[in-house]
């Protein structure tokens, strides 16, 4: 608990500490492990770290499973095909977010669907969610072990994890082999480190075969976006280009604070001194709380930042939320963390983002977002591009309006919203997975 809130307060460092002395305590706490890979891969990430800690959470789970299965029990029809998805977070979250237009558009006879939450916690996507699936098979109050002789047992052929090391996740689970594919996909961006875990469901962009690398699991790429967003059930106009009856652009972030590095700051302020009278937004949970909010006035104050040009908000209603879009001109993506669900919900609000090419999966997910959206020059190779094109299309408000204004019904056709279309994909990619196992066991 004392390395989530460091993180939460942007001491990287510090967090990484408390969970490396978690694990020392407890060597077999997964959790604490899990802790310790999510900053790593998030926020610290260096190949070599982040491989030796998934080793060690690897090891730490073997030695908790008697048995693995070996040896199951489903359907050989290549014409069928059981999907299990286990998740913690089958709600109002980014995952259920991402996952229920595809859930709408996978009513193949062929497919069945199978839901393994990891929480009792409940809401109403939960309740649109549920009516997608055959079965919804809660893991609470399972150990690891029943919870897998439960999916071995349902004949699951490929089974997805969409929590890796996230919260509530139930990674020791796949440790046993309960399916004989099992595959890691949206809730994560690094290898989950489980030898058990054949695939990364990634895109071009997210997961290069150049990085493979990276990851435990083999890279299956989607070929165009391994995202799809299902818009709110609410509706909310995209209003006009905020700087034209403001008389000054106003660049916005609404990731979390845990994102907002130094070295983040320093490339802001930047563009704050490069486009005059420009102003920041910054929103989310926390930054309107002391210290938070008097740590980050001292971030930019020290890079010569004064509070006036600073726009600081809180926590609010996801609708509150996403009409904060309505007062920002252009978005701006952090890094090494990018902004995935915000950087979507930005681009459906009429908001481009500029984004930092990076050389990670986490670092790649806005990447991803802005080509899939048809907005690849909005993708900066460096930070000093970056800043170029802050000031490029910040000084040309006339196009900016023009992008505003059709930018919505652009992304309702590209690939990161097209639900039908995704679906293909993904359908594609499950059978191929079910044939390529059909033929080992043949």
């Amino acid at each position: 608990n004392l390395g989530v809130t460091l993180k939460e307060l942007g001491r990287l460092d510090e967090a990484e500490a408390s969970h490396r002395q978690a694990i020392t305590l407890k060597p077999d706490y997964a959790e604490a492990h899990s802790n310790l890979l999510m900053l790593i891969g998030s926020m610290l990430f260096n190949k070599a770290r982040y491989h030796d800690c998934t080793g060690d959470f690897a090891r730490a789970v073997d030695e908790t499973v008697t048995s693995r299965f070996d040896n199951w029990s489903h359907s050989r029809d290549e014409e069928s095909l059981r999907i299990g998805f286990v998740s913690g977070d089958l709600r109002s979250h980014p995952v259920g977010y991402f996952i229920e237009g595809l859930l709408t558009q996978l009513r193949s006879s062929s497919i069945e669907l199978f839901a393994y939450p990891t929480v009792n916690t409940e809401d109403n996507l939960t309740g649109r969610l549920r009516t997608f699936f055959h079965e919804w098979c809660p893991l609470v109050g399972l150990n690891d072990m029943a919870a897998a002789q439960k999916i071995h047992r349902d004949g699951i052929h490929v089974l997805i994890d969409l929590s890796g090391h996230t919260a509530k996740n139930r990674l020791p689970v796949f440790a046993w082999k309960p399916a004989p594919i099992q595959v890691s996909w949206l809730g994560y961006f690094a290898s989950t480190g489980l030898p058990e875990m054949d695939y990364i469901l990634g895109d071009p962009y997210v997961t290069p075969h150049t990085e493979a690398d990276h990851f435990v699991e083999k890279i299956w790429q989607l070929p165009e976006s391994y995202l799809c967003f299902s818009p709110p059930e609410f509706d909310l106009e995209v209003g006009p280009l905020p700087a034209s009856s403001n008389g000054f652009v106003t660049f916005g972030c609404l990731n979390q604070l845990s994102k907002m590095t130094a070295a983040v700051v320093s490339l802001r302020a930047k563009i704050l001194h490069a486009v005059p009278d420009s102003k920041l937004l910054l929103k989310n949970n926390g930054i309107d709380v002391e210290p938070n909010r008097s740590r980050i006035l001292s971030m930019f104050s020290e890079a010569g930042i004064p509070p006036s040009r600073l726009i600081l908000e809180g926590k609010s209603t996801r609708e509150e939320h996403l009409a904060c879009y309505q007062r920002i001109d252009i978005a701006l993506s952090p890094f090494p963390y990018n902004g995935g669900t915000t950087s979507v919900e930005g681009l459906w609000m009429g908001v481009p983002v500029i984004t930092l090419r990076g050389d990670h999966f986490v670092s790649h997910v806005s990447e991803s977002i802005v080509h899939n959206a048809g907005l690849a020059e909005w993708v900066a190779a460096d930070e000093d591009e970056y800043i170029a094109k802050a000031l490029a299309f910040a000084s040309d408000l006339n196009a900016l309006a023009i992008l505003r204004k059709g930018l919505r019904e652009k992304v309702l056709r590209q690939p990161l919203f097209d639900a039908e279309r995704f679906a293909c994909h993904f359908e594609e990619a499950m059978f191929a997975m079910r044939k390529t196992l059909a033929k080992s066991e043949r």
